[in-house]
């Protein structure tokens, strides 16, 4: 792994005494530095300014610019650079000020090879984190205005009339940087939509960072946006980025955002309206330039209704939604979309499924999915692990998938061919909707919830219907 690295004082031999130390710690942390120096901190922010750097290490007490001014402007050229600040024992005060303003570690002069080495290793799995943030990158061909749906380069395929909106859709907002809010059910392809626009926008050189609001514990959540600072609450042992300032210059993809809490929600109105921050105990304010990217599979609309999303939130981010269409709604893609699984997991595996069997394929295709296309997926690598021959087989699906069609064809058949004591119109009606709910109850074992999801039912109908026809879910249940 090669990085850049800007060495700064104003004293020659302290520069080419931390370049050699530099040097002779790379076979151990396993890196090759390409070292540039500065005589100040004026020359530094220059050189900052058109060339990236990893690492800057500065002395604090400089001519012409000092330090910390320089450590301010370098990090707003780039807030991934890392800054580590040089300072003398007498003047550790200063290296205390700096990390306050953004400094991200210090080292005592004089500098030792022992002492650079720790806080160098500390630096770098921060740089190494920061780089791993960069997700795979689906990008348009140059005449996607042409034929948009067959030149996405990801797993967002689709023939689907929905889905070619979809597309257009994604096209127009790489063109400009307004907020998207993309809304549909777990599973339809949110942050691939996410990640299509970032890295087919003027943001592409910047980073794509993602967070999931719905699995961060409340009380870390503002850490995690806007990061906090060494010793600002217990626990807080070093100082932290937080997503926001990693994702300057990018796309910050905030998904579930409708688990967000009213007190997060707020904090994030103002960096939206104000484009700055302040990270956990700190005292500066940092700029942020992200574009925002959120997602959600909640009914905002009611929440807000109940008070528990902010409309003034809603409508900053509800600039210009992209809706995704579930699934069940999209049955001529399925075909399409399990065909890109099978040669996926056939790399993975090392083992070739060339084709499904159409019987297999009409289950699939009449299923609902719940799940969604991340449910399509787990089925067809479940198939690699069930089948022995180079098709995917009706053995393969689970059961509860064959159940359900099987309902289906026993509930079309009874639906089809009404007897004459059935011909009274109410009668029939209650008779099918009784069916109906039985065999959906039956398919998802007596699951109250999973039975809503599948068969897509609201639970306050599927309950009222259960008791007026004197249904038990327990009858249909493993217990």
């Amino acid at each position: 792994m090669k990085l850049n690295v800007l060495i700064v004082d104003d004293e020659n031999e302290l520069r080419k005494s931390v370049a050699s130390i530099l040097k002779s710690i790379e076979p151990q942390l396993e890196v090759e530095f390409i070292i540039s120096e500065a005589t100040n901190g004026l020359d530094a922010v220059q050189q900052s300014a058109t060339q990236f750097f990893n690492l800057v290490l500065m002395d604090v007490r400089m001519p012409e610019m000092d330090g910390l001014t320089a450590l301010k402007q370098i990090k707003d050229n780039d807030p991934r650079t890392f800054v580590l600040i040089m300072t003398a024992h007498s003047n550790l005060n200063d290296a205390v000020t700096a990390i306050k303003e953004g400094a991200y570690d210090y080292v005592e002069k004089p500098v030792s090879s022992d002492k650079l080495f720790e806080v160098v290793k500390k630096s770098l799995e921060a740089v190494e984190m920061v780089k791993g943030l960069t997700a795979s990158k689906p990008i348009f061909d140059d005449d996607i205005e042409s034929d948009i749906e067959s030149n996405f380069k990801s797993d967002i395929v689709g023939q689907n009339s929905k889905m070619k909106d979809v597309f257009s859709l994604i096209y127009k907002l790489c063109k400009v940087e307004t907020t998207v809010l993309i809304r549909g059910e777990n599973g339809t392809g949110k942050e691939l939509v996410a990640q299509a626009i970032h890295f087919n926008s003027a943001k592409k050189s910047g980073q794509f960072v993602a967070i999931n609001c719905g699995a961060i514990p409340e009380n870390l959540m503002e850490s995690e946006l806007f990061g906090h600072e060494k010793g600002s609450f217990t626990g807080a042992v070093e100082r932290k980025i937080g997503k926001f300032q990693l994702a300057n210059n990018g796309t910050l993809f905030l998904d579930e955002i409708g688990e967000l809490k009213p007190e997060m929600q707020v904090k994030l109105l103002r960096v939206l309206q104000e484009k700055k921050f302040t990270p956990v105990g700190g005292n500066r304010e940092v700029k942020t330039n992200a574009r925002i990217i959120a997602a959600t599979n909640r009914n905002l609309e009611k929440m807000m209704e109940d008070q528990d999303f902010r409309e003034d939130l809603f409508y900053r981010l509800n600039v210009m939604p992209i809706f995704l269409p579930p699934l069940r709604e999209r049955p001529d893609d399925i075909e399409t979309l399990a065909e890109n699984f099978l040669t996926k997991f056939s790399k993975i595996h090392g083992k070739k499924i060339e084709s499904i069997e159409p019987n297999c394929l009409d289950i699939m295709k009449k299923y609902r999915w719940p799940g969604n296309i991340r449910e399509l997926e787990n089925i067809i690598e479940r198939a690699f692990i069930v089948e022995s021959g180079n098709k995917m087989t009706i053995h393969s699906l689970p059961d509860h998938m064959k159940q359900s069609s099987h309902d289906e064809q026993e509930s079309e058949i009874s639906i089809q061919v009404p007897t004459d004591s059935l011909l009274d119109f109410e009668a029939y009606k209650e008779k099918a909707e009784k069916e109906f709910i039985i065999s959906a109850l039956k398919a998802n074992k007596g699951k109250i919830n999973q039975t809503v999801a599948q068969a897509n039912i609201p639970k306050n109908t599927l309950l009222r219907k259960i008791r007026k026809y004197n249904i038990s879910p327990k009858d249909y249940s493993d217990n």
